[in-house]
């Protein structure tokens, strides 16, 4: 007997050091893995957390001429939040959200209440909070990261104040040879005054409070819905504008005057309409490889991904151009469509698509307006942007294309 407990003790003895060595191993690897990250994030790796997809190029920069301050100038693979200087463990955004909902209910709402702390994130007198910061970049980063005008190549500037007031290209300058004591040629101004004013989008989301007490996903799922929603929202204004109240909206880059336009497409049998379209734009100087992307609502996808050959008994698909095939095509709900039948689609250098965005987010609960008729909590959010064209002839749009 005394044989077996020693066995048996031996055996403990063994599982208790396995069990010790495989914890050590796994605190050595999570370090490991850590330190891989760091170094990716300053190297700038796309792998990277955080490291905000810069692929280590520097991002551009422009003067505010009123504040003489350097100003980002982002492209969508490059993060705001990546030039704010972070802490060593920042809570999702996600987490602040649920946090800000739940408030003192929250089972870990001291801890919440430190990191609003430290993000410099306080109620403001009307009973909201302000993010902003790091926060703020992240929502704003997140925001991007959804929006299909940020995907074709439209830059970011970051707003310090609600308008801003930037150059843009209103004729290409005219270029003539001088001849000895000739008199110059007179010609048009080709620059001029681009305004970013500040316009509000709101976004309002109600929850019951048991779903945001008991849901295990409530982070993911707050940020998600409320930034997918203005992503949207703002996509949509930046395109179209907003026909109910006009001026509380970007007016939207197909109603800025001077953009190229085709005739009337009509009900496309070929792609000869894209091609059209980026002819109208290398006309007007726009470099072939230059060309971003074309924007469009789902509708025109399924119109043209239903055209055959039109060769006898051949229902294959109707092959696209090389170049057409190259460009890329981004089809989104917040492209015109109109009626149920006629849609419009954009193709542009999207490059000159500016998205100017206050660097400020509000964050407000709503539990008085919900909480006493049926229990629910509100979360009401709102940021403001604009968007201007620094060259509108880097544009053309297709309109009537019935599908």
């Amino acid at each position: 007997m005394t044989d077996v407990a020693e066995i048996t003790r031996l055996i403990e003895d063994q599982g208790v050091a396995m069990k010790e060595w495989t914890t050590a191993q796994s605190t050595r690897i999570k370090n490991l893995e850590g330190e891989v990250l760091e170094l990716a994030k300053k190297a700038g790796r796309p792998f990277a957390p955080d490291a905000s997809n810069t692929r280590g190029a520097p991002h551009e920069t422009w003067i505010d001429v009123k504040t003489k301050k350097a100003v980002p100038v982002l492209r969508h693979d490059q993060s705001l939040a990546a030039l704010e200087t972070k802490a060593e463990s920042r809570p999702s955004l996600g987490r602040v959200l649920r946090g800000i909902v739940l408030g003192g209910s929250a089972h870990d709402a001291s801890d919440l209440a430190e990191e609003r702390k430290s993000l410099n994130i306080f109620s403001d007198p009307s009973g909201g909070y302000t993010v902003a910061g790091d926060l703020s970049s992240e929502w704003i980063d997140n925001l991007r990261a959804n929006m299909v005008l940020s995907k074709a190549g439209a830059r970011t500037l970051p707003m310090d104040s609600g308008k801003v007031t930037i150059a843009r290209v209103t004729a290409d300058p005219t270029i003539s040879w001088h001849g000895e004591s000739a008199a110059l040629s007179d010609t048009g101004p080709t620059f001029g005054a681009l305004n970013l004013d500040a316009k509000t989008c709101v976004c309002l989301v109600k929850l019951s409070l048991e779903l945001a007490q008991d849901s295990a996903n409530i982070e993911q799922i707050l940020q998600q819905t409320i930034t997918g929603a203005m992503a949207a929202a703002i996509d949509s204004a930046g395109l179209n504008g907003h026909s109910t109240d006009q001026a509380a909206a970007p007016g939207g880059i197909f109603n800025v005057s001077g953009i190229n336009a085709l005739s009337t497409v009509g009900a496309p049998t070929t792609w000869g309409w894209v091609i059209d379209a980026m002819y109208e734009l290398m006309l007007d100087n726009v470099a072939a490889e230059n060309i971003g992307a074309l924007i469009a609502h789902p509708a025109v996808w399924k119109k043209m991904r239903k055209l055959a050959t039109g060769i006898s008994s051949d229902n294959s698909p109707l092959p696209m151009p090389a170049e057409v095939a190259a460009l890329p095509k981004l089809w989104t709900t917040a492209a015109p469509f109109t009626s149920g039948t006629t849609c419009a689609a954009m193709i542009a250098d999207w490059r000159d698509l500016i998205f100017g965005v206050r660097k400020d987010i509000t964050i407000r609960v709503l539990s008085e307006a919900f909480m006493g008729s049926n229990l629910q909590v509100a979360v009401l959010a709102y940021a403001r942007v604009d968007f201007g064209a620094t060259r509108p002839t880097s544009f053309c749009s297709a309109p009537g294309i019935t599908i």
